[in-house]
């Protein structure tokens, strides 16, 4: 049970009837936003969803208690209704829903007082569902979970996702980027250096000799993607040349360039 594995990529959206002729609810939209950090871990949704619920007096029937439907005469129970026609020598016949009973089959004689009939009235309902690790921006669905049809199919519940732009890293599907600055005298002659990843720091060596843009990759750094493993952090290393030398800093240049 639960909502832990609901997500699906969403196909279509829009209300009208679903199988047999049966009427389908609208479906709902939700926007959330998530950090690079859930996309990392996931994360726990609580949500109250204003939208059709049942009816509580009438148990969604739609009947003032006490009472029941009654089979329609229009399709007899069918909910469809079948339609012949002649076009020249030939012959069609057509099978829609019935429009007295809309599809249902069935006829409300004692309309419920409290929803009119509807089976549904407006209220709020409490959902908890988890988004899992590797959740990416687009649209998901929760089937059912959309506006309540009595005797039909309920539409779906769309959760939009966007993921917060992150201050330090730049993602690319599973994979994230960062600069790094160092100064010239550490990408000349090497250095071990800390730098931070979206689940804490790590170690890494700049080698002697280094140049400006060298990329050094930290494996399994990066983020998760659509079920799979993580991928890796690509750190960039920026050299940090310094724009103003003093006297001094000059001369042991100009004798490092000469020696």
């Amino acid at each position: 049970g639960g909502f832990e594995s609901i997500f699906e990529t969403l196909l279509g959206r829009g209300g009208g009837f679903g199988s047999y002729g049966r009427q389908k609810g609208a479906d709902l939209l939700y926007e959330t936003s998530v950090t690079l950090e859930d996309v990392l871990n996931g994360k726990r949704m609580e949500i109250d969803l204003k939208k059709d619920v049942a009816c509580d007096v009438c148990q969604a029937t739609g009947c003032e208690p006490g009472s029941s439907k009654s089979t329609c005469s229009e399709c007899g129970g069918h909910g469809q209704v079948r339609r012949g026609r002649k076009m020249g020598f030939a012959s069609f016949v057509t099978v829609e829903p019935c429009s007295k009973c809309r599809g249902q089959g069935q006829m409300i004689e004692k309309p419920c007082k409290d929803c009119k009939g509807r089976g549904t009235k407006k209220g709020t309902k409490h959902l908890e569902f988890n988004l899992p690790p590797g959740i990416d921006n687009g649209d998901y669905t929760i089937q059912g979970e959309g506006e309540l049809v009595p005797d039909g199919v309920n539409g779906d519940l769309i959760i939009r996702i966007r993921v917060q732009p992150h201050p330090q890293f730049k993602r690319d599907g599973r994979d994230l980027f960062y600069d790094q600055e160092i100064s010239i005298v550490d990408a000349m002659l090497g250095k071990k250096i800390t730098v931070p990843t979206i689940d804490g720091s790590e170690n890494i060596t700049v080698e002697s000799g280094t140049q400006p843009n060298t990329i050094i990759k930290v494996k399994g750094k990066g983020v998760p993607y659509q079920n799979s493993s993580r991928g890796d952090q690509y750190v960039r290393l920026v050299v940090n040349i310094p724009k103003k030398l003093s006297k001094k800093q000059k001369k042991l240049l100009e004798e490092f360039e000469n020696s």
